[in-house]
């Protein structure tokens, strides 16, 4: 297996015939926190899609099947958020339709005041 680095490093070389220092550092924590967010958000909507498309057009109901990995993933989700972060995951997931161009914000009434979140 060839070294990514190495690779890199002779391709540089080749160009550029300098000496290169090469350093691989790890994303931040909350960028790589946020990207497997989003990653789990997104499949957990396809899998929502895909239980209603089996159940409008092809009438399977699936939901007996999936409610124990449905509960393990909530489960999941309490550990981690709080209350009104829960409300608002399962707003996106379970109520919301999204448009194509929709730029992932909505505005809730907290407190009689409408925030953007």
């Amino acid at each position: 297996m060839i070294d990514p680095i190495k690779k890199l490093r002779e391709t540089l070389f080749s160009i550029h015939k300098l000496s290169y220092r090469i350093k691989v550092t790890e994303p931040p924590k909350d960028l790589m926190d946020k990207k497997l967010f989003i990653e789990i958000i997104d499949t957990l909507k396809k899998i929502e899609d895909r239980k209603d498309f089996l159940q409008d057009e092809i009438g399977m109901d699936m939901t007996v099947y999936e409610d124990h990995f449905f509960l393990v993933i909530e489960n999941l989700i309490k550990l981690h958020f709080n209350q009104e972060q829960q409300a608002l995951i399962r707003l996106y997931l379970y109520e919301l339709r999204v448009e194509e161009d929709w730029d992932g914000t909505i505005t809730i009434e907290q407190d009689n005041n409408e925030k953007i979140v």
